[in-house]
Parts: structure tokens; sequence; C-alpha cells
């Protein structure tokens, strides 16, 4: 049963979970919607634009774990604009 973990950036500039740690995930996608580039973190470390463990989303684009190779840590989501909407599911 996926999940539905879509929303907005709550404030630009600051990282935020987009995910809490889950050993039952099997996947998970995640699309920026917006017009600003966006960053996450599937490592449990906190997203941001400047970090090397942080993988970059421009607008549009869109991201989905590989079959069975989905991250069980925390999910952190960066985007320096406010409200920038995005869709995510976990599955």
């Amino acid at each position: 049963m996926k999940t539905d973990r879509s929303g907005v950036i709550a404030l630009g500039g600051t990282a935020q979970t987009l995910m809490a740690a889950n050993s039952a995930r099997t996947g998970w996608s995640f699309q920026n919607k917006s017009s600003a580039d966006m960053y996450f973190n599937d490592l449990g470390g906190t997203a941001s634009a400047s970090a090397n463990n942080s993988t970059y989303l421009p607008s549009g684009a869109y991201y989905e774990s590989e079959i069975g190779g989905a991250s069980l840590q925390a999910v952190s989501i960066y985007c320096a604009t406010s409200n920038a909407p995005f869709v995510a599911k976990e599955w």
C-alpha cells in the first residue's frame, strides 16, 4: 500500500523531513513540482544544496528508488524556496 507524502516546502532554506526512518519501506518516489531546485538525502542525513550526499532534483525531475534498493533511513528534503510543491509516495 502506498502512503502519500506529498506537500510543500514549509520554510525555504531549511531542510525538512520527508519520511521518517522505516524498516518496512520497500520503495519511495519523489517529484519536484516547483520551479525551484530541490535536493534530498535518503541516507539519514540532512539534505542541502552543498552536501555531497544530497541528490539534486531540478524543476520537474522525478526520482524512484530501485526495486528492493530503497533506503530504510529517514529522508530529508531541501529547497531554497518556501511553499515549493512536491509529490512523494512511500511503499
